[in-house]
């Protein structure tokens, strides 16, 4: 199985008088994550499904995905990605859609970075950026805390060797 970990694009800034979930999407950051899902679709990225915190910020970023991807199925909002979100989770989820060949994750940090920095056997965290998005191929039968860097698309980078991602 492929997922993809996608941590949401640019969002406003923190202020008292908005709820962090209510955080949206600026226009930078909607521009720059359709560049973004103009790649992952061209690095061949294809879920079978898509699943999103519920947080604003992350809905928007799912969705600039799915009309890029021309994705037929629905967005669907998981509570379980919001903040929060670990390898449990994670497992917890996959568990739903032991079928699905290919799982979009789209949530946010520090959670996306330790659950790749977990799969990834890294010796210390990785900080994804905003609107990066990484591939990764679990193993069937195997350990499923345990998996493969297909590819990390994050600014103007592909990266696809994991020691590329060790600070």
């Amino acid at each position: 199985m492929r997922i993809h970990l996608i941590r949401h694009s640019e969002a406003v800034d923190r202020v008292p008088s908005m709820p962090d979930a209510a955080r949206y999407l600026n226009a930078r950051g909607r521009v720059s994550f359709r560049e973004m899902a103009r790649r992952f679709r061209d690095a061949g990225g294809d879920p079978t499904r898509i699943l999103t915190s519920p947080f604003v910020r992350a809905v928007q970023t799912a969705e600039i995905l799915s009309e890029t991807l021309r994705y037929e199925g629905e967005v669907v909002l998981d509570p379980r990605l919001s903040p929060g979100f670990d390898v449990v989770k994670l497992n917890a989820v996959l568990d739903g859609f032991p079928g699905d060949k290919e799982i979009a994750f789209v949530g946010h940090e520090p959670d996306l970075g330790d659950i790749l920095a977990r799969l990834l056997s890294l010796p210390q965290g990785y900080a994804m950026r905003k609107g990066a998005i990484a591939a990764l191929d679990l193993p069937i039968g195997g350990d499923p805390l345990r998996a493969r860097l297909v590819w990390l698309l994050t600014g103007d980078r592909r990266i696809e060797d994991p020691a590329m991602l060790v600070r």
